[in-house]
């Protein structure tokens, strides 16, 4: 069925003048892309760079499915609009697709794709019981169980908040081929630690569900919390959804894939007109066997719907990969574990763990504009340049590109780095500007970051490994710490983050059974500009008790007995940011 926003369908004098072109030119992308092998049945038809009201028709017809019915609806922004079909196409079926537009050179796009015929969804990630010993305990947040961090070395002039999501570390038993165990420390969640590792702010999540990629970015003109939620299946990708929380740590957007697909765990990063671009793990079946296709979406947060898709399966041959069971008993052939919006939105800078290859990949075509590492690489790799799994591709000023080289894998050649990549795009050479390591036992067996500082250092997440690192651009580091044994972090990060809450600080008050005195501790979790916290007692007015800040949780000491107690937060000029409610001092 032909779809138009005209009531009349359009005459044959009009059909004579389009003239028909391909689905991707200059201005407008439609998509799945021509050529696409395995799109997913529930898929809608995007068509990306156009106004909403030159679209006049889509028509999507099935090799078995026939034509489709459906509705146009609009993206944010008048960018485009979607097709949304009113009934799924069938599977291993071709779909022609033609897109009619109005304008003073009236065209038709046309482009096929083949709907995948989908194997089965693994079971979700069945994690053990937790290890206390290893975790946080508050008085005043009993439920707040977040991993301790350990530092070893501070000597960072970073003011910035660390970024984590703590994740259960996968440990390889080198007697037992591909035998893994999970020993989670505690439950998952977004986290947030001061520059001296102290811990500001922890949401835990209920088993199955973990987060991944906590980050600090920009939404509608507001800096915001970004992370991803979700269980992660037994093959290491995730079904779940992006958040987006404001200065309170209110959730203002989420962000869920679409076509059919549930959202994975290794991208989430939001662009400046609106979008999200995430990744998606797709189990297919290609000539009768199983493999993992990876998938990049565009999503329009406003209306959740697909701007735009990308499949490696189709752009990228299976032979480029080096999976097998040693890398991947899932047959993951890819792995896109990072995507990055470069050259003026032009291209898509992607990381492919499986395939040991960054992509550029161009933003309406989908087509490969070159690649780095791998087994068909653009540039010449110089002495130390070549990679292995890598994770967190990013294209630095410069021409340069960061990553986190884990080598390991399995392991190939040591420890894991983060290394920096000078490109030379005009001789294709690359060849190493920076090239930093912790130990030679830290070797990372999955995940990881490298993030250029403003001061020119290298913060280095070492992924399942735990440590987090900073690094002078001549390696020699200045920070060191880690998250405990069993917990790695996807990525670790640094940023400026300031909020607070909605939430009233909490207070917890007893009397010491030693000396008689009223033993008061004070938290707010998530507050980051306080300073020093105040005790007022028995409906009183007037501070009896008075601390800097020394943590999540701060002690103080009534010189006098109370019965009731309230705490209050100051800035640093002294001004009360939040009271807590008033609590009764219990009797120890």
């Amino acid at each position: 069925m032909l779809l138009s926003r005209s009531s009349a369908p359009l005459g044959v004098a009009v059909a004579a003048l389009l003239a028909v072109a391909p689905a991707v030119h200059a201005t407008v992308a439609v998509s799945p892309l021509d050529g696409t092998p395995d799109a997913n049945p529930a898929t809608q038809i995007s068509v990306l760079g156009v106004a909403p009201s030159r679209i006049a028709a889509v028509r999507a017809v099935g090799a078995r499915s026939g034509a489709h019915s459906g509705k146009l609806k609009d993206y944010s922004g008048g960018r485009g609009a979607s097709f949304v079909p009113a009934r799924p196409f069938a599977a291993g079926e071709r779909v022609a697709v033609t897109v009619r537009l109005r304008g003073s050179a009236v065209r038709a796009l046309r482009s096929s794709f083949t709907v995948a015929t989908l194997a089965p969804i693994p079971p979700v990630l069945n994690l053990p019981s937790m290890q206390p010993g290893k975790l946080e305990h508050f008085a005043t947040r009993p439920d707040l169980l977040a991993p301790r961090i350990t530092v070893a070395q501070d000597r960072s002039s970073s003011s910035a908040m660390t970024l984590m999501t703590p994740l259960p570390s996968p440990v390889i038993h080198p007697d037992s081929k591909n035998t893994v165990s999970i020993a989670p420390v505690g439950p998952g969640g977004p986290m947030i630690v001061d520059p001296h590792g102290k811990l500001v702010w922890f949401r835990p999540l209920a088993a199955p569900d973990v987060a991944a990629n906590l980050a600090v970015q920009t939404y509608r003109g507001r800096r915001v919390l970004t992370w991803w939620q979700g269980p992660v299946t037994v093959q290491a990708f995730g079904l779940g959804e992006g958040i987006i929380a404001d200065e309170s740590y209110k959730t203002i957007a989420r962000i869920r894939a679409g076509n059919g697909y549930r959202m994975d765990i290794h991208e989430l990063r939001l662009t400046g007109d609106g979008d999200a671009l995430v990744t998606v793990y797709s189990p297919v079946l290609v000539g009768g066997r199983p493999v993992l296709d990876s998938i990049i979406q565009r999503i329009d947060v406003a209306t959740g719907l697909v701007v735009w898709e990308w499949h490696a399966l189709g752009h990228v041959p299976l032979s480029e990969s080096y999976a097998s069971p040693a890398v991947s008993a899932a047959n993951d052939v890819y792995h896109i574990n990072s995507v990055q919006p470069i050259d003026g939105g032009r291209r898509l800078l992607v990381s492919a763990r499986d395939a040991s290859a960054i992509w550029a990949v161009d933003a309406r075509s989908g087509r490969i504009a070159w690649r780095l590492g791998g087994r068909r690489s653009t540039f010449r790799m110089g002495p130390g340049a070549r990679f292995w799994l890598q994770h967190d591709a990013r294209m630095l000023a410069g021409g340069r590109v960061s990553l986190f080289d884990d080598e390991a894998g399995p392991p190939r050649k040591g420890a894991s780095r983060g290394l920096v990549l000078q490109l030379d795009m005009k001789h294709k050479t690359a060849k190493v500007v920076a090239s930093v390591t912790r130990a030679e036992d830290t070797s990372a067996q999955s995940e990881g970051s490298v993030q250029e500082l403003g001061s020119g250092n290298l913060f280095v997440g070492f992924g399942a490994a735990g440590p987090f690192s900073e690094f002078t651009p001549g390696g020699r580091r200045v920070f060191d710490a880690s998250l405990p044994d069993g917990d790695g972090s996807y990525r670790t990060l640094r940023a400026a983050w300031h909020a607070r809450p909605t939430t009233r600080p909490d207070v917890e008050a007893h009397h010491d059974a030693t000396t008689g005195a009223v033993q008061v501790t004070a938290s707010w979790n998530g507050a980051t500009e306080v300073a020093g916290w105040q005790v007022l007692a028995d409906g009183g007015t007037a501070p009896v008790a008075a601390a800097t800040r020394t943590g999540f949780e701060t002690g103080l000491v009534l010189t006098g007995d109370a019965d009731r107690v309230v705490v209050r937060a100051l800035d640093r000029q002294g001004r009360v940011l939040g009271s807590s409610a008033s609590v009764p001092v219990a009797a120890r």
